[in-house]
């Protein structure tokens, strides 16, 4: 059981999800493809690395039954830079169709909520310096750009108060 919102609903990921998952990221990194992993392979072994760090911190968007989006956070996470741990944004996908209706919008807030509830009071997440649109995502989210590192732009989110 998820949480329902307006023509979708978010779900804790299961084991068996991960394959699913594959195929959502390689067409939602369509046209971005400098910032993501190409090859289903090579996915399979990210997204089996990404249950790994924090099972429970992944969860799935749905629409009518069809798995659309997911978000992969990790509670479990230590920041060299904020020198804590910290609840690490490490993906968030939506297909391109399916953009534009709420999912990521929902996708994040379930994450920050999950790493709210594992008493973290940061937010983490790098992402691509010209990956523009995901970059105004996160802004209009609460998330500021504190770094860069080669192409990555790292930002973070105060969790406390929220």
């Amino acid at each position: 059981m998820g949480d329902t919102k307006a023509g979708f609903v978010i779900e804790r990921a299961k084991r068996e999800d991960l394959k699913d998952l594959i195929d959502i990221y390689l067409e939602g990194y369509r046209g971005l493809e400098e910032y993501s992993y190409t090859h289903p392979e090579d996915v399979r072994a990210y997204t089996d690395w990404l249950w790994r760090r924090d099972p429970e911190g992944i969860f799935i968007a749905k629409v009518e039954g069809r798995k659309v989006g997911f978000v992969a956070g990790d509670a479990n996470w230590f920041s060299k830079r904020s020198r804590k741990k910290v609840g690490a944004v490490h993906e968030i996908v939506v297909l391109p169709d399916f953009r534009g209706m709420g999912i990521g919008k929902a996708l994040m807030e379930r994450v920050l909520d999950y790493f709210r509830g594992k008493g973290l009071d940061t937010a983490e997440l790098w992402v691509g310096d010209g990956n523009l649109r995901a970059i105004e995502f996160y802004r209009k989210l609460g998330f500021r750009e504190s770094g860069r590192y080669n192409y990555w732009v790292r930002m973070v989110k105060d969790l406390q108060g929220q």
